[in-house]
Formats: C-alpha cells, sequence, structure tokens
C-alpha cells in the first residue's frame, strides 16, 4: 500500500501544475428563459433570438445574474441543446465601454465527466477491489505523463517516435510494477509488451515512407501547418500506433506472463520449451480478440467519416478511398497496431519460458 500513496502524492503534485490559462472562459447555470425575438441581423442564418437569465459563478462577476442572447440558427446542426437549470460555458470579452459582456459558449460538461469517472472507478473498485484502483492510478499517471512529457516534447521538435518509446516504457513500468510488483513476471512482461509497441512503431514509421503520408491526414490538419511548423508530423502518424496500441499490446503480454508464471510454480520441472508452447496456445486464444478490438476501436474512432464515405461511394471509386490519407492512416494504424500484438505473443512467450533465478535459489534455501 505504501508505494500507491507514494504514487498518488506525485500524481497529485503534479496535477496542480494543470491550471486554465484562459479566464475569457468562465463557468455559468442558466436559471430560466426571459424572451424570444426576431433577430434584425443575420435573418438568413439566424431563425431567432432567445434571452435566459444565466447565474454567473466564476470569475470578477460571481454571483450575478445576467441576460444572455442566444442565437438560434436555421440550420440545425450549428444549436446547442440550451435548457433551464443546465451548467454552461461562458466566453467573457470587454467592449467598448468597459463593462464584460457575455456569450453561451458550450455545455459545461465537466460534471458529468466526473460523474462517468466516478462511476467507472466505483464499479472498478467493487469487480477488482485494489487492483482495480492500482489500474486506474496508473492509467490517471500515464495520461498525466503524455499531457506533461509527450507533448510538450512534441511541440519543441523532439522525435515523437523517440518520445512515444519512452512514454510506452514508462506506462509499461508504472502499470506493471502497480499491479504485478517489480518480478521476473512484471519483467518479462514489460519487455514483452514494449518490445511489441516498438516493432509496431518502427513498421508503421517504413510504411508510412513507402506509402507517402505527410501526417496532414485531414482538411483541419491542412489549416494548421503554419502552426505545427518544426513539428516532425509524420511520424505523429508512428508515435500515435505505438500509444494507441500500448494498452491492448500490454495485457497480452501481461496476460501470458503471469498465465506462465502460475504454470511454472504449479510444475517447476517443466521444461523451457513446454512453457513456451503454452505460451503460445494461451496467446493463439488471445490474440483473436485483441486483434478485434484494437482494430474496431480504430473503426469506431473514424466512424463519422468512414460513413460519409460510404454515403458518397458513388461519387468515389474504391481506388480513390483507399488513397485518402486519413483511410490510410487507419489502415496503417490497425494493421501495424495488431502486429505488435501478434509480436509480443512469442516474444513473452520466449522471455517467460526461461527459469526464474531468484525463485530458483530461495527453493534451494528452502529445501536445504
Amino acid at each position: 500500500m505504501k508505494k500507491i500513496f507514494v504514487l498518488l502524492f506525485i500524481f497529485l503534485l503534479s496535477a496542480i501544475s494543470f491550471s486554465d490559462q484562459k479566464e475569457n472562459y468562465i463557468k455559468g447555470r442558466v436559471t430560466e428563459k426571459v424572451r424570444s425575438y426576431q433577430a434584425q441581423e443575420f435573418e438568413d442564418e439566424v431563425e431567432r433570438v432567445d434571452v435566459y437569465k444565466v447565474l454567473i459563478e466564476e470569475g470578477i462577476d460571481a454571483g450575478k445574474v445576467i441576460e444572455v442572447d442566444f442565437p438560434i440558427y436555421r440550420e440545425t446542426a450549428f444549436n446547442i441543446p440550451l435548457k433551464e437549470g443546465a451548467d454552461v460555458v461562458l466566453y467573457t470579452e470587454i467592449a467598448d465601454d468597459g463593462k464584460n459582456v457575455y456569450y453561451i459558449s458550450d455545455i459545461d460538461k465537466r460534471n458529468n465527466m466526473l460523474l462517468l469517472g466516478g462511476l467507472f472507478i466505483v464499479l472498478t473498485f467493487i469487480l477488482s477491489r485494489f487492483k482495480g484502483l492500482k489500474a486506474v492510478l496508473a492509467l490517471g499517471i500515464t495520461v498525466l505523463g503524455i499531457f506533461k512529457f509527450f507533448l510538450p516534447g512534441v511541440i519543441y521538435g523532439y522525435s515523437p517516435i523517440l518520445l512515444s518509446v519512452v512514454m510506452a516504457f514508462f506506462a509499461s513500468l508504472v502499470t506493471i510494477y502497480l499491479i504485478s510488483g517489480f518480478n521476473h513476471k512484471g519483467r518479462v512482461a514489460m519487455i514483452g509488451s514494449i518490445g511489441g509497441v516498438a516493432f509496431a512503431g518502427i513498421l508503421s514509421y517504413i510504411f508510412s515512407i513507402r506509402m507517402g503520408i505527410t501526417g496532414y491526414s485531414d482538411i483541419d490538419a491542412l489549416n494548421y501547418a503554419p502552426l505545427l511548423a518544426g513539428i516532425k508530423v509524420r511520424e505523429l502518424v508512428s508515435a500515435g500506433v505505438i500509444l494507441g496500441s500500448m494498452g491492448a499490446v500490454m495485457d497480452v503480454a501481461v496476460s501470458i506472463s503471469s498465465a506462465l508464471d502460475e504454470i511454472k510454480q504449479k510444475n517447476p520441472h517443466l521444461h523451457p520449451m513446454e512453457i513456451f508452447k503454452s505460451g503460445m496456445n494461451i496467446g493463439s486464444d488471445i490474440i483473436g480478440t485483441m486483434v478485434n478490438t484494437l482494430i474496431l476501436a480504430y473503426i469506431g474512432s473514424s466512424l463519422f467519416t468512414v460513413m460519409l464515405l460510404v454515403m458518397q461511394r458513388t461519387e468515389y471509386p474504391v481506388i480513390r478511398i483507399l488513397n485518402f490519407e486519413f483511410m490510410a492512416v487507419e489502415i496503417l494504424r490497425s494493421l501495424c497496431g495488431s502486429i505488435g500484438i501478434l509480436v509480443a505473443v512469442p516474444l513473452t512467450s520466449y522471455l517467460s519460458s526461461f527459469r526464474d533465478e531468484n525463485r530458483q535459489n530461495q527453493g534451494r534455501k528452502k529445501t536445504g
């Protein structure tokens, strides 16, 4: 338990440095709808303007109730589903007369995120007890590492592939140390997972060059091209493969390492080749579901775009669809991540087949 509290303290200490840099966006709450009126300007775009009373909950005007205009657009896709009692994000700016003017920017989703996150943590604790909480803590530390180490490093111009490999090592170390401990089983799982994701990353980098992928996979990315000057954008594809497949590969490596460690404890006289074959048999059962999980996760993340392509299939032949960069990137991620899982199975099985010398020495001392 001591190591859990130490890591939790580090996590909370690091999280303190996350602060809102923009004070133009503050929290408010809609109390009631006052009235509606027809817009004199932008009549082609705006159907009407609803006026709401909003309680300001942050900033210099905290506690004040103000009236805020909320335009309702004729194109329904632009409208925010606002209702009384909703938490909202207010954007504030200073008008010519020096007073603050407020606009409703969006629905404040943070409370629902906290509720959903709390449900996740509670269910994890109920089903897995303290081991589940360790996994949640490891996840939090990993996400913190991505935002505090990986992303700043990429922005400063360092290689995203190198940083993602370091991040994979860090995530594996923290997760496996908390879940399994830093023993022979944990070390094997860590090496197996790092080997799998590193192979996937190298493979994706090779094929991203062969396929002529630039890293600017959509129009939004091209619009931000000046902002991305100095960043190795092409390497972000391979870094995404490493980070995206890291969880699945780690899951496979830990499962095989734990299973083979249990087999060796029950029958310490097994030949290494028998242990290796057992690991391959276990891995073959895991591979099917994990590969499906990874590929379906990538498809699900780009489901909207894929749906638009299907809707316009008569306009684009297969040769054009498969050569859209975003489509090529998703295929690259899916296949390279799945290959990383495949590599982790024999690697972890092979490393697990070796004897744990520390355990053998302890056994000799007990028998002696």
